[in-house]
């Protein structure tokens, strides 16, 4: 397909970056907000989230532990007001020199228990905009890369923005996320704008999988019921 689809809406999309727990980093300041930003996302289109607290050395961070449990109870308080979400388990983390010991031991999540982690929006990272082909070297070694949609519509600025297109253009983007900390202004979990321009200006193929395909396929691994029906 040479042109995008106008009209294409996305069937799933897994915001892969959010942090939507509530009281333990500087995202979801109390169980109310991360109800309130649950419907803010619902109502986005967004079907999975996985919930990304961030991890930093030095820092008092919450544990795999109380991540998971907070997991089970807003997936307790979101089933009862019949919000139809699927939650996730991960962590942000902020490089550090013995970050794969901490993983290696348990003390960092890593996505919904996979060999995946979370080095959060590569269009952050000065030294990557600065030069693209650092991004290609390290997507030719393994790594894949996450930018946030509010880069992708412009609010964090023209240059950002074009940045990102160019890694869209060339699909070096594997997946999508909010990076959502609050249920009003800037820091929503906002999507739908993303995808609609997402679509409107990209292969439709591969639009489905920086928004779900690659989330399904190799992050969200019990999802294959739903991967048979898209």
């Amino acid at each position: 397909m040479l042109f995008g689809n106008k009209k294409k809406s996305a069937k799933y999309i897994v915001d892969v970056h959010c942090h939507i727990m509530p009281r333990i980093d500087d995202g979801s300041r109390n169980m109310t907000e991360t109800i309130k930003m649950l419907k803010i996302a619902e109502s986005e289109g967004i079907t999975h989230m996985i919930a990304t607290p961030h991890f930093k050395s030095g820092h008092h961070n919450a544990t795999p532990q109380k991540i998971s449990e907070l997991i089970n109870a807003v997936n307790d308080a979101a089933s009862t007001l019949r919000i139809n979400m699927n939650l996730y388990q991960g962590n942000e983390i902020l490089y550090f020199e013995d970050m794969c010991s901490y993983i290696d031991s348990g003390k960092i999540s890593r996505m919904n228990g996979t060999n995946h982690i979370l080095v959060a929006h590569i269009e952050r990272y000065a030294c990557m905009v600065a030069d693209i082909d650092n991004i290609r070297e390290i997507k030719h070694m393994g790594a894949q890369i996450q930018v946030n949609a509010s880069s992708i519509t412009g609010s964090m600025g023209k240059d950002i923005k074009k940045f990102v297109h160019r890694l869209l253009k060339e699909e070096l983007v594997d997946y999508v996320g909010t990076d959502a900390h609050r249920c009003e202004h800037s820091r929503i979990p906002k999507m739908k704008e993303c995808t609609q321009l997402l679509y409107k200006k990209y292969d439709e193929a591969y639009v489905d999988s920086i928004l779900y395909g690659n989330a399904f396929d190799r992050l969200l691994t019990d999802t294959n019921t739903l991967k048979e029906n898209r």
